[in-house]
């Protein structure tokens, strides 16, 4: 059974672009939103010889040994806020890498994106906890009964647009 979610995730997964290893440091995959533990599950009983006792095997029993052996295997949430280039590299490593060549040029550009990306989100962060710090240094120095004393005050704002 091991052997035929990590053959299937090889197929049909892709490398996580949030989270680059999981608790036990090994990368995770993800399956595509639309794939389901019962999909899989059919998929793996369709691909048993007829008098193999795995046959016997129970969905439920299926799903737990699935979490047990490849926790590093998971289905993708059909939530997703990619931006446009991680769209861009999943779909072209799922449908459009034909040779393996292909895929290592396109897997290499998409872990580089996900490092720039990865910067970018830091910064915003850093710059969102700046933002929250100055907003607390404001209210403590230069408010007074609800107002401002000052016009203008030396601080740093942030703004979103999401």
């Amino acid at each position: 059974m091991k052997n035929f979610l990590e053959n299937y995730a090889e197929i049909h997964g892709l490398p996580s672009p949030g989270r680059n290893v999981n608790r036990i440091t090994q990368s995770l995959t993800l399956l595509p939103a639309e794939t389901s533990y019962k999909s899989v599950y059919r998929d793996f009983i369709a691909g048993l010889e007829n008098d193999s006792t795995l046959k016997l095997l129970k969905y439920d029993a299926f799903r737990k040994l699935w979490h047990q052996l490849t926790p590093h295997i998971q289905i993708m949430s059909p939530r997703t806020d990619l931006c446009d280039t991680c769209q861009h590299f999943r779909n072209g490593l799922q449908y459009n890498a034909r040779k393996e060549e292909e895929a290592k040029d396109l897997l290499k550009k998409y872990k580089e994106h996900l490092v720039k990306a990865k910067l970018e989100r830091n910064y915003y962060n850093n710059n969102t906890k700046l933002a929250e710090q100055q907003r607390k240094l404001v209210d403590e120095h230069f408010v007074t009964n609800g107002k401002a004393d000052y016009c203008s005050v030396d601080a740093t704002a942030h703004y979103s647009y999401d």
